[in-house]
């Protein structure tokens, strides 16, 4: 990696790291084009302005998160060779012992070989490569003028983020973390930056409990402590970066001890008109809220782990224990952490009858049937309705629902109205400026977002027992085509597809007995598919 970058709203950085190229120009020459690539995708879709390496750009949503940054500077091979010069230098001086830890894995997977049966890399003429991602309103780039493995420089964005919204906001929200953040906390920000990533674009440190040994929170308090206790601060950064936890601030202390544990699974594909899936995929992560006193150590158990299958543990894991006994068992950063991602295997592949049916072959906890009609000059545009049908028992109630459908060209409003068990509640009437929130909060509230042409319809929460339908008209001057699928996305605290459950969670090497709680969360993420013809049973 060559360094790194933080672009606002307008397209123009406002913090960059130290960069491995003398040129000043390099990091800006990069920004600019990523600048002028989201001008021409806005303005013409169909120009395709990253030629047939990128494919088909049709909106900001499509753009690839690595793009093929071209040079023409007639130097630029000459300062390429010095850099791989001065890489191979700092390669050697990556792997002394005084670095830490997470530099060196961090250097080892930047410089993993690549499998035999992989194709070789792609040369770029004279040029690089440009990873980047979006949070919010900000766009976090990272240049890179040598071969390295991709999956580095995006896991390193989003480890910037992170603790980026761990310092300065508090919340993942992406909304939160804005231009205006950044600028207020400037040098927070920089001697953030300082100590993740060096001159010569390797990683050092990213864990948050280490970084806030070395640097202080921006609040009075510790600006206070940062003008008198200097001699203090500077021993405390010493003792993180010889600790053999980083991710655990040490002599930690709690009032109260507890410990919460969180299984979600991820439910992603396509499904039909009829219900009936294309598609399906199942996901997982370990999630840890952890308060805990000391140096604890943290045993979980799990039923069905067999389940389990191409896990990505946190380093704090112990991975020889869970490949012999399939046992988490790990001392826990402090606060909210992921442990861990995997997929999870149908029943059957597993191998064990007990476990019953398979989740991808279970009924889906929702039906979503969609309604669309020919356009009707004389109704002003498309007729139209969307049922949601809840097919879970009593003890569920589906969360956070949200369905959005794409409603193309020349829609200038929708005018809907929902119906809950038979009443029915006036939703929206729209307009250029959006829409106005349905008075009845148990059908949710929808919105037509005109800039992008979509409509969004919410509902809080939808108890097993309640059918919502939602009914009106996409208003257009002309004949549209909406989008094939609607997007839907859900929440069920206590549900598994699955059927894999925290069977035991133990607290050793220390005397307290701490709060403990588990529980299963499933979340959604389905393509569901409509008929274009009006369906029957909607009057």
């Amino acid at each position: 990696m060559d360094g790194l970058l933080i672009v606002g709203r307008t397209g123009k950085p406002i913090v960059l790291s130290r960069f491995r190229h003398s040129r000043n120009v390099y990091p800006l020459l990069h920004a600019d084009y990523l600048r002028e690539v989201l001008t021409m995708i806005r303005a013409n879709p169909q120009a395709r302005p990253l030629g047939e390496m990128a494919g088909v750009v049709a909106s900001e949503r499509d753009l690839p998160p690595i793009l093929p940054v071209p040079m023409a500077d007639a130097g630029q091979e000459s300062d390429t060779e010095s850099d791989s010069d001065d890489f191979s230098d700092a390669s050697d001086v990556s792997d002394t012992p005084s670095l830490p830890a997470e530099a060196q894995s961090w250097s080892e997977a930047a410089r993993a070989p690549c499998d035999e049966d992989e194709p070789a890399a792609i040369e770029l003429e004279g040029g690089s490569v440009l990873c980047h991602i979006k949070v919010g309103e900000l766009r976090f780039l990272c240049p890179v003028s040598r071969e390295v493995n991709p999956l580095v420089p995006l896991t390193f964005l989003r480890r910037v983020v992170r603790v980026l919204q761990e310092y300065l906001v508090g919340s993942t929200s992406p909304e939160l973390l804005t231009e205006e953040v950044l600028c207020e906390h400037f040098d927070v920000v920089y001697q953030l930056i300082e100590e993740m990533l060096d001159g010569d674009g390797h990683v050092l440190l990213t864990e948050v409990n280490a970084l806030k040994d070395i640097v202080l929170l921006p609040s009075w308090l510790d600006k206070l402590v940062q003008t008198v206790g200097l001699d203090a601060a500077a021993d405390r950064g010493r003792t993180s970066l010889t600790s053999p936890v980083p991710w655990r601030r040490p002599h930690s202390k709690y009032a109260k001890n507890e410990v919460y544990v969180d299984l979600i699974e991820s439910l992603q594909g396509m499904v039909d008109a009829t219900g009936a899936p294309i598609a399906l995929d199942l996901w997982g992560r370990m999630e840890c809220t952890a308060y805990l006193s000391g140096m604890p150590e943290l045993l979980i158990t799990l039923q069905s782990p067999e389940l389990v299958e191409n896990a990505a543990w946190h380093p704090c894991v112990r991975r020889p224990l869970w490949n012999e006994q399939k046992k988490v068992s790990c001392v826990p950063p402090d606060g909210v952490c992921e442990l861990g991602m995997y997929h999870l295997r149908a029943a059957s592949a597993a191998g064990s009858s007990a476990l019953g049916q398979s989740a991808l072959s279970q009924a889906l906890p929702l039906n979503v049937h969609t309604s669309l009609e020919p356009w009707s000059a004389a109704q002003g545009g498309l007729p139209f309705a969307v049922a949601l049908e809840p097919t879970l028992t009593s003890y569920h109630t589906l969360e956070e629902v949200c369905i959005e459908w794409k409603l193309g060209n020349h829609v200038h409003g929708v005018d809907a109205t929902t119906q809950l068990q038979g009443r029915t509640s006036k939703a929206a009437m729209s307009s250029d400026i959006g829409s106005v929130p349905n008075v009845a909060g148990a059908s949710g509230s929808m919105v037509f977002d005109r800039k992008q042409q979509l409509l969004r319809w919410t509902i809080p929460r939808l108890v097993p027992t309640h059918k919502t339908v939602l009914k009106g008209t996409i208003l257009a001057s002309e004949a549209c085509r909406p989008l094939y699928a609607v997007q839907v996305r859900f929440s069920i605290i206590g549900l598994s597809l699955s059927g894999m459950r925290v069977g035991s969670i133990q607290i050793q090497q220390e005397a307290y007995m701490p709060i403990k709680r588990a529980r299963s969360v499933l979340q959604g993420q389905l393509e569901w598919r409509h008929r274009s013809l009006a369906a029957p049973g909607w009057h």
